[in-house]
């Protein structure tokens, strides 16, 4: 414990200034996303995990978010961070495509789809080459319910990396609600 009280007294503004420009930013941001997301919840998230070296840590601690029925945006250690809820069902090579196609337009995002239940079974990566055949494969041969689509950017990135993102999820919701392949999270089915 001594070193992280060293830690702590060495860094506790910058800690503390780190802390207020996530919620700032998640707080500015659920402001914009009132008018074009239904039901947005300003919310501490649980449960998120971040990368440390080369692996996976749970955040046990809550990270700001806002959670809206079909997934959510936040903020964690790792960066700023969207998180769609899908069917694979109704996911096709036509949305992959278009999904493939957004990524391409900003290459500070990333993104991502992954396994709901298994969330460290990567399907796709925008950094990723395989061809669409192979990926929808695995999507469809898959035992999960639900896929999850996460496009995020570094944290303390500048703001028109942002806004980018923000415009960004405002663009694929309208696509995988235009498609129907968005999924009710669980606490939203039961209201």
């Amino acid at each position: 414990m001594t070193d992280l009280n060293t830690f702590l007294k060495n860094n506790k503004k910058s800690i503390h200034e780190l802390l207020n420009h996530m919620w700032q930013t998640i707080e500015r941001i659920a402001l914009q996303f009132e008018t074009a997301l239904p039901d947005v919840d300003l919310e501490n998230s649980h449960g998120n995990y971040i990368r440390i070296d080369k692996g996976w840590s749970e955040a046990i601690y809550a990270n700001p978010s806002i959670i809206f029925p079909f997934g959510e945006f936040g903020y964690s250690l790792d960066g700023l961070f969207c998180v769609f809820s899908i069917n694979p069902k109704t996911f096709n090579e036509e949305i992959l495509g278009k999904i493939v196609a957004i990524s391409r337009e900003n290459p500070a995002i990333a993104f991502e789809i992954y396994g709901g239940d298994d969330c460290f079974q990567t399907f796709f990566h925008s950094k990723d080459e395989r061809d669409f055949d192979t990926i929808m494969a695995e999507i469809q041969s898959a035992p999960e319910e639900t896929i999850q689509l996460e496009l995020t950017v570094e944290a303390v990135t500048e703001e028109a990396i942002k806004e980018a993102l923000v415009t960004t999820t405002l663009k694929i919701h309208h696509l995988l609600k235009e498609k129907q392949c968005l999924m009710v999270l669980p606490r939203y089915s039961s209201e």
